[in-house]
């Protein structure tokens, strides 16, 4: 659906297919439509989709970046919730993953022989892997403004993070970066939602019941304009599509402090 046909079907609505001498002009629908879009990107999951994308080392050793520390991504990019290194080489110094950091570790934690106490052998050997951890961070933290949409980088560089002479020596000297992200949906998709049309309807409908409070007038036959009623039936349709929106979007765990 085009956003002509949403604001036609919005405006048959609120008229009952021009039954009513009265409708909002389509300008009004048109600023409604827009803060809709942008309250269903942030609260209505389906209006997103994740997305993986790849940000090339090079982009880390631009002076632009150097200087802030912020890579500016797509318009289209809501969220961000992951930054993550791509690749990367072993500790012996083989550029195969199969010999990497979590072989190594693993072979250390369960394929090491059980001798004497079994209980504190075991509790040491988590101690290792807990402090090994740091080690084999593989993610960035990151900070992202949807308003500016610059992803920032803080603490370790991209740009040096897997530099050894290895690496320099295989064209290395630093890693791709994948950012794992939500992208707004297209225009198209999002119009053809019947939740998002609801509630455009219900949102216009409080509009117009604003518009029509403004001044007091009947229609020919001297039938009277129950404004606020417009704007109840608006207020208790938008209820409506908050309660099926917030019934979906369900966690689908819990974090539990002892």
């Amino acid at each position: 659906m085009t956003q002509d046909e949403l604001i036609q079907e919005i405006q048959d609505a609120l008229s009952f297919s021009c039954a009513l001498p009265y409708n909002l002009n389509a300008t009004e629908t048109e600023r409604i439509i827009k803060r809709a879009k942008a309250w269903f990107y942030d609260n209505y999951q389906y209006a997103v989709e994740e997305r993986v994308f790849v940000l090339a080392n090079n982009l880390f050793q631009h002076q632009e970046f150097k200087r802030t520390r912020q890579i500016r991504l797509p318009e289209s990019i809501i969220g961000v919730y992951e930054v993550r290194e791509l690749g990367g080489y072993g500790v012996s110094g083989n550029p195969d993953r199969d010999f990497g950091d979590s072989k190594l570790l693993g072979s250390e934690l369960l394929l090491s022989p059980f001798v004497g106490d079994n209980l504190v052998y075991r509790t040491v050997m988590y101690s290792y892997f807990d402090l090994a951890k740091a080690y084999l961070l593989n993610t960035y933290a990151f900070k992202y403004n949807k308003n500016t949409k610059f992803l920032t980088i803080l603490g370790r560089d991209p740009n040096r993070s897997g530099k050894s002479q290895l690496a320099q020596g295989f064209g290395g000297g630093g890693v791709d970066v994948s950012v794992r992200c939500h992208v707004a949906i297209l225009d198209e998709y999002l119009y053809d939602d019947e939740l998002f049309v609801r509630y455009c309807i219900a949102k216009c409908k409080i509009a117009l019941s604003q518009m029509l409070s403004v001044f007091t007038y009947n229609l020919p036959g001297g039938v009277q304009i129950n404004a606020s009623e417009i704007g109840t039936q608006g207020a208790t349709e938008l209820q409506e599509v908050m309660d099926m929106i917030n019934g979906e979007n369900t966690p689908s765990y819990f974090l539990q402090w002892n």
